[in-house]
């Protein structure tokens, strides 16, 4: 499979070659996204829901004073809103954060995936569970954990998300995001989050360069952050029974 989203749905259910080109044909409408442009604005209309094959995008919104607070990173694999409705207005704006390839589906290609082959429904479902796990767990990072917790976690989560669909290098990724970003990500300031970053490095953590991420020590560094990569997999579904088939 060389398709990301595919890729990424695999890891939470099997998927067979013929559901891939199922996934392939869904992603065929794809265009190019350079840095910092939008994806979607505030109230757009849901009509098609993108699909990251290359790149990392923000979630954000903008608050009252103008400050920015990312709600979520979008990854190789990830897609957006896949469980909107068509008339349902986006609530987010969703940038680019480096050069990426975003297909565009729409609700009723993926109705007709999800009805032909009920295994990518199944993987479906699967992801959604694991993104809801995500909201959940950047929750407690920025509301509980300390400011370094905060950011060897997000490096550690990373990781994890792009290895999953073979998207790093030994213990290296491609990072663009920016101190800015890594500000609007954990609630600190950019002035906090370079000193963070500089006591990661000083520590032997992680080397950062050239938007090249490398941890240096993965098991200390997520001894630091208090990683558990455990939310990051599917759960596994119980086999249908006649019981929970007729919903008892």
């Amino acid at each position: 499979m060389n398709n990301a989203f595919a890729k990424r749905l695999s890891f939470t259910s099997p998927l067979d070659d013929d559901d891939a080109d199922v996934i392939d044909n869904l992603c065929s409408r794809d265009r190019r996204v350079a840095a910092k442009r939008y994806i979607l604005r505030d109230g757009d209309q849901m009509l098609r829901f993108p699909i990251m094959l290359e790149g990392w995008a923000a979630c954000y919104q903008i608050m009252r004073n103008g400050s920015r607070q990312i709600t979520g990173l979008l990854l190789p694999g990830d897609a957006l809103y896949f469980d909107s409705y068509p008339d349902c207005p986006a609530i987010e704006e969703i940038v680019a954060l480096c050069p990426s390839v975003v297909a565009f589906a729409s609700h009723e290609e993926m109705d007709r995936a999800i009805q032909s082959r009920p295994t990518i429904g199944r993987a479906m479902r699967n992801y959604g569970r694991i993104k809801n796990a995500v909201m959940a767990t950047w929750i407690v990072n920025v509301g509980r954990r300390d400011a370094l917790e905060r950011m060897a976690h997000l490096i550690c989560e990373a990781f994890a998300r792009l290895a999953m669909i073979g998207e790093v290098d030994g213990n290296s990724f491609h990072f663009p995001l920016t101190q800015d970003d890594f500000a609007d990500v954990l609630g600190l300031t950019p002035v906090h989050v370079n000193r963070k970053l500089q006591q990661l490095r000083h520590e032997g953590l992680i080397h950062l360069r050239s938007k090249e991420m490398t941890i240096i020590d993965r098991y200390a560094l997520q001894q630091v952050a208090g990683f558990d990569e455990t939310y990051l997999r599917p759960a596994r579904e119980a086999p249908a029974t006649e019981d929970t088939l007729l919903g008892i």
